[in-house]
């Protein structure tokens, strides 16, 4: 049987895929500066430290010459596809880096091992579970540790000893500087829908700077433990918040509310169903007009299941 040749069919280029470990950045220059300088390359490193707050592990980024540090956080929304090119990558995140200062991720582990004796920082940045940490060593802005502990020592040494009192009074600055910045960008504050007009018109308002200040000292508590953070709020001469009292308090009564019998969420449901039921057997439930006149036109009437039973 001779060969028939076949029509050429068209070529339809079909690449959809994206390598799984790709990520859509949005970088900070300065984390590529001094790269040739120091390393010859040009790309940062992206690595997992300790988070200062929660002490889990999360992602920072590192300029090629270690003299800088970025968090890199991650924004993400549902249903969010990203093209490059001729490809489709499926993950709709984008990753974000935004500078922090190393004093913040270099704070918890002073607090924890240097608050009764001088350790050399070579030694303190060495984490077993994070063995990145020690790239902090080269960061730039442990130069001004000196603001939250006292160096002991000669600079071969380079040892240090936490000092609660100038940390207080460094985080002190950092947190009306960020309510400095939130003023000067008329950032609303309050909570709630409020114009521009109305912001400008109480700038200056000891009420309104508390509100900054209080803002300002939520953010910087993002990257401070529990304890420094409420010291802080003391420091500032800011009043505790009651909600976040309120929450403490049932944390701490949640074991002696373990004593007491459950309620199942069948009762709760009976309960707070049956709370919202009229009885109009009781003679001394109030009616009003409305009810009256319901009632008065439904006398006589059947109920609506009669009309499905057989005949």
């Amino acid at each position: 049987m001779p060969r028939v040749k076949s029509s050429p069919k068209k070529c339809i280029k079909t690449n959809l895929q994206q390598p799984a470990n790709s990520w859509i950045f949005l970088l900070k220059g300065e984390a590529l500066e001094l790269s040739d300088q120091y390393t010859g390359s040009g790309t940062p490193d992206i690595v997992t430290l300790r988070h200062p707050n929660t002490g889990e592990s999360a992602v920072f980024l590192f300029s090629p010459a270690n003299n800088s540090v970025q968090e890199v956080l991650a924004y993400n929304e549902g249903k969010r596809s990203w093209f490059i090119d001729e490809t489709v990558k499926s993950d709709g995140k984008m990753h974000l880096s935004t500078p922090i200062d190393p004093i913040f991720l270099v704070l918890p582990y002073l607090r924890r091992y240097c608050a009764t004796q001088a350790i050399p920082l070579d030694q303190l940045l060495r984490d077993d579970e994070f063995p990145e940490t020690e790239r902090l060593l080269k960061s730039s802005g442990l130069k001004y540790l000196n603001l939250i502990a006292d160096k002991k020592g000669d600079e071969e040494l380079n040892a240090f000893k936490y000092n609660e009192e100038k940390t207080l009074t460094w985080l002190k600055k950092k947190t009306e500087r960020v309510a400095d910045i939130l003023k000067q960008k008329n950032i609303n504050v309050t909570g709630g829908v409020i114009s521009a007009t109305y912001v400008k018109a109480v700038r200056g308002d000891s009420t309104d700077s508390e509100a900054y200040l209080r803002y300002a000292h939520g953010i910087v508590s993002e990257y401070l433990m529990d304890d420094l953070s409420q010291k802080l709020l003391r420091y500032l001469n800011l009043p505790e918040d009651v909600q976040i009292q309120q929450n403490l308090k049932r944390k701490s009564g949640s074991l002696g509310g373990m004593m007491e019998p459950k309620k199942t969420k069948v009762e709760e449901e009976n309960k707070s169903s049956t709370s919202n039921i009229l009885d109009l057997s009781k003679p001394d439930n109030k009616l009003s007009t409305k009810d009256k006149n319901r009632a008065k036109a439904a006398s006589g009437s059947k109920s609506i299941s009669s009309f499905f039973k057989k005949a």
